[in-house]
């Protein structure tokens, strides 16, 4: 699953209707359900059939993560809520979502964080990043390299015997 989030001031939360006009008079083609409640929802959204939509969720934020980092925190500021946009990564629900999430950050002056390439981006680029324009992200997280123990499993162990049984071969058959 990938997910874009929305840090915002719950406060500045909008009603579906103006979510949804707000999406079309920016220029996208996404259909969001002007009917759910934003504050209370979660679950999937769908824009505007079961073919195309996003995973909703929003929560309180009071404290930033160790995976947010202290740039991210600096970035998010204030803002006392989170907005999830999850989806599978079939296109239709990216345009779906990254439209959503765009248009969210830019009426509460947000800050929207992309995992993929791990940028957290102002509202005033966010419309750009949603229509694939060239933006400037805020802030940048980086994912620490996840160090991997070596294992010795049994294809390893044969390699290394076969791997022995040659050198010592080749040693016997120069004596």
């Amino acid at each position: 699953m990938i997910t874009y989030n929305v840090f915002l001031d719950r406060t500045r939360l909008p009603a579906a209707a103006d979510w949804a006009r707000t999406i079309r008079e920016a220029g996208f083609e996404v259909q969001l359900n002007a009917e759910f409640e934003p504050g209370s929802f979660s679950g999937y959204l769908p824009c505007p059939d079961d073919r195309t939509g996003f995973e909703y969720y929003l929560e309180s934020f009071t404290t930033p993560t160790l995976e947010i980092g202290d740039a991210g925190a600096q970035a998010i500021g204030p803002r006392n809520a989170v907005a999830s946009l999850r989806f599978s990564g079939r296109s239709s629900d990216r345009d779906a979502a990254s439209a959503a999430a765009a248009t969210l950050a830019a009426m509460t002056d947000g800050v929207l964080f992309d995992t993929e390439p791990g940028h957290f981006i102002a509202a005033d680029e966010a419309l750009a990043w949603a229509r694939n324009e060239r933006y400037q992200p805020i802030a940048t997280y980086h994912r620490r390299a996840i160090r991997r123990k070596a294992r010795l499993t049994p294809p390893i162990i044969l390699r290394l015997l076969i791997i022995l049984f040659l050198v010592l071969a080749i040693y016997w058959l120069r004596k």
